[in-house]
């Protein structure tokens, strides 16, 4: 259904939008070129932000970017924006996205990163015939793989802390990298278990990539049974930021969920 506007008496008595501070031109004040930019004036102060990363067309196959700033844990990053950024040709999707260094990366065709890496997503472009056809507006589809953003603990316990929870799926007893040295923030592990899926046995345990945080645990190869790590290494239990955490398996058959419980230290 379209979107209808107010009556036509009703849009000529507005005098400000009170969110914005946008002011309507009242009928017949002049000079109305003057009266004109100042209402542009305030709309471009009330719109500036939704200006910020924003992928534009440059023509052929060139996007642009304009500046803007994000978080990435505790640090901010200031991206300056970008021109000149070339595309390829006859791409269905092009995702556009910033790392978490503030790199801009622009040869992604098969999906956005998942959530477990840490992205500012910008934009999904298509190509073709040595142009683009179309650009897509991502700023507002960001997926945090954190459900939390705030709480922390002292190394003193003075302070609360907000718990989260990671998971990795084990198939075929394959190793899983939860982090790899790409941690958004320095957390520290308070537990682990495991769900087992199916008949299969096998064993897994929590590393840093190169210390162990947990010790072996056995999964007892009983579907829906929970397996839980026994002891818990606090000489590298903390993952720093940028760290790893990596559930390393058997390598055999076990099939399982992992779940890691963890609270952030800064």
């Amino acid at each position: 259904m379209t979107e209808i506007y107010p009556s036509d008496n009703s849009l000529l008595n507005l005098i400000e939008e009170s969110e914005t501070g946008v002011e309507y031109i009242e009928t017949g004040k002049a000079p109305y070129y003057l009266e004109f930019r100042k209402l542009l004036y305030r709309m471009l102060l009330a719109t500036r932000r939704a200006n910020d990363l924003r992928v534009f067309d440059e023509g052929d196959l060139d996007i642009g970017v304009k500046a803007g700033k994000y978080w990435f844990g505790s640090t901010l990053v200031e991206y300056a924006g970008s021109s000149s950024n070339p595309l390829a040709d006859d791409k269905a999707n092009i995702y556009i996205y910033l790392d978490k260094a503030g790199n801009l990366v622009t040869d992604e065709y098969t999906a956005f990163p998942d959530g477990n890496t840490f992205h500012i997503r910008l934009g999904i472009v298509t190509t073709s015939g040595g142009d683009i056809t179309s650009i897509t507006d991502m700023r507002a589809s960001q997926m945090w793989n954190f459900p939390v953003t705030g709480g922390s603990c002292t190394h003193g316990g003075k302070l609360g802390a907000v718990t989260f929870v990671l998971t990795a799926t084990i198939t075929g007893g394959q190793d899983v990298n939860i982090y790899n040295a790409d941690a958004p923030f320095e957390f520290r592990i308070l537990d682990a278990w495991s769900v087992v899926k199916s008949a299969d046995g096998g064993s897994w345990k929590l590393t840093n990539g190169s210390n162990d945080i947990t010790d072996t645990v056995t999964i007892s190869g009983t579907d829906k049974t929970i397996d839980r790590a026994g002891t818990i290494d606090d000489a590298h239990h903390e993952i720093t930021v940028d760290g790893s955490l990596v559930v390393d398996a058997d390598g055999v058959n076990a099939d399982c969920e992992v779940y890691v419980l963890c609270m952030r230290v800064s």
